[in-house]
């Protein structure tokens, strides 16, 4: 009795030393294959059986994989592959959750692999490979003899079955984990490459930046030069021009007639000097403009008699609309004066015989430009960076000429962009209009940004045709503070 007792310590002795080399071998840096392979081989050495393989799936419906096995043939291991979910021995025991051993497979009911048979297999152990949550597979052993394992053996391989499975489970979790590092090292890499694409583009951006600037600059200086000296010829041209109507005052018709062409065209030529010239000090920031109180009323009177002074204005009707009580500016009256009289010479352009030109003015609360302010910043983003004035006068110029696309309204506030050449604007026949170099509107521009105001256009809400060109300048009050909202 003693003497087994000594036996059965001996036998449980190995047991536990086959847990323990198989707890070693799921704890050491291998592949699953590798893990798989050797432990096959411990069992089989353990038990003296002929072979062995691993089932695992990913769920109960998903095909089982024959993941490893032993002591089988390449052929017959493509037959145990075939066989179908719900059909088979080892479906028996995942369904059940219980391990179970066949003595005699030739009187198993459920066989569906009969190649097992034709290999010689006469005893099949299965049991299946659970962690604590879930089933993930099935472990089997078979001998070519008659075979029942003891109750301790199946204990035993159950306890090795749920080491596979926690092994298994985490392999699973240390290789996902391993594609998510994989994932994030691919992510800041490719983080990385961006950072350094953008900041060569942003370097190449400042290269640009820099060059359209000098560009510009260097433009700036050739409009002031190149003007400059047209001025000294111009003087004589039409010095002479005047000399020569004065000594020929019988001379034939035709005479007479070049000299006035020749003086017209100098004075053309005289007025898109001046116009270059204070287009050059408006973009080096170099234009004087006075601070001093204006008469709107007094302004407005101005630009009415220049209107009906204008030979192509004859058939336009101007209606200008009572101004509102206070209207106090503050400002150059020369070149403010110029600038409106460059908007209603431009309204006056486009509008065909028998339109219609309307100058309207009321008063215009902050608040109210807070609300069109994704509008108003499209014309002049930096508007709303300085400080704006509690109150503004809005002129409206509104004429019922061809209209400007939507499109194209903020391009006819650029320089060099005649006007007459966008679409919808200037197209009609019957207005007469000669393109311009476009510099009328980007100098009005000017001279009313320089206000501390800005301009805009858009077309009449009513659905008729023209357009509107809005200015808006400061009235004289207070400043308020730009971090102060409406």
């Amino acid at each position: 009795m003693g003497q087994l007792s000594i036996v059965e310590l001996e036998q449980e002795n190995q047991r536990l030393l086959l847990l323990q080399r198989v707890a070693l071998l799921a704890s050491e840096n291998r592949t699953r294959s590798e893990f798989f392979a050797v432990t096959l081989a411990e069992l089989q050495r353990f038990f003296c059986v002929d072979g062995g393989g691993i089932y695992l799936y990913s769920n109960i419906d998903s095909p089982r994989i024959l993941t490893a096995h032993l002591g089988i043939d390449s052929q017959l291991a493509r037959e145990l592959q075939k066989i179908p979910v719900g059909q088979g021995l080892t479906e028996q025991v995942l369904q059940s959750n219980l391990p179970y051993n066949w003595t005699d497979l030739r009187g198993a009911p459920n066989l569906y692999c009969q190649a097992v048979l034709d290999a010689g297999w006469r005893s099949l152990l299965v049991v299946p490979v659970k962690t604590a949550q879930q089933t993930i597979g099935a472990l089997f052993l078979f001998q070519r003899i008659s075979r029942q394992f003891s109750h301790p053996e199946i204990e035993l391989l159950e306890r090795i079955c749920r080491i596979l499975a926690n092994a298994i489970a985490m392999t699973e979790l240390l290789e996902k984990l391993e594609w998510q590092q994989q994932q994030a090292n691919a992510g800041q890499h490719e983080l990385e490459r961006s950072r350094a694409q953008l900041r060569a583009h942003l370097l190449r951006l400042e290269e640009s930046y820099r060059g359209l600037e000098q560009t510009n600059r260097s433009k700036t200086r050739f409009l002031g030069v190149a003007s400059h000296e047209l001025r000294t010829p111009l003087t004589y041209i039409l010095s002479a021009a005047e000399l020569l109507q004065l000594k020929l005052p019988e001379a034939e018709e035709e005479v007479l007639e070049l000299i006035a062409t020749v003086e017209q065209g100098a004075l053309r030529l005289q007025s898109l000097v001046e116009d270059l010239l204070e287009m050059a000090r408006i973009e080096s920031r170099d234009l004087y403009l006075a601070k001093e109180p204006l008469d709107l009323g007094q302004l407005l009177t101005a630009l009415q008699l220049a209107f009906s002074t204008q030979p192509n204005a004859r058939e336009i009707s101007l209606t200008l609309t009572p101004l509102p009580a206070n209207c106090t500016l503050l400002g150059d009256r020369h070149h403010l004066q110029r600038a409106l009289q460059r908007l209603l010479d431009n309204a006056v352009k486009f509008t065909p015989p028998e339109g219609r030109i309307q100058v309207n003015t009321c008063s215009c609360e902050q608040s109210e430009l807070y609300n069109k302010r994704l509008t108003l910043e499209k014309f002049c983003p930096d508007f709303f960076a300085k400080p704006l004035a509690d109150e503004y006068l809005l002129l409206q110029i509104r004429d019922t000429g061809s209209g400007i696309a939507p499109d194209q309204q903020q391009n006819i506030f650029d320089t060099f962009q005649s006007a007459a050449k966008l679409k919808h604007h200037g197209n009609n026949p019957k207005t007469g209009t000669v393109s311009g170099i476009g510099l009328g509107l980007p100098l009005a521009r000017g001279i009313i940004e320089g206000h501390g105001g800005m301009i805009w256009v858009d077309s009449p809400a009513d659905g008729e045709s023209g357009s509107i060109f809005h200015v808006l300048l400061p009235l004289h009050h207070l400043l308020r503070d730009p971090g102060i909202k409406p």
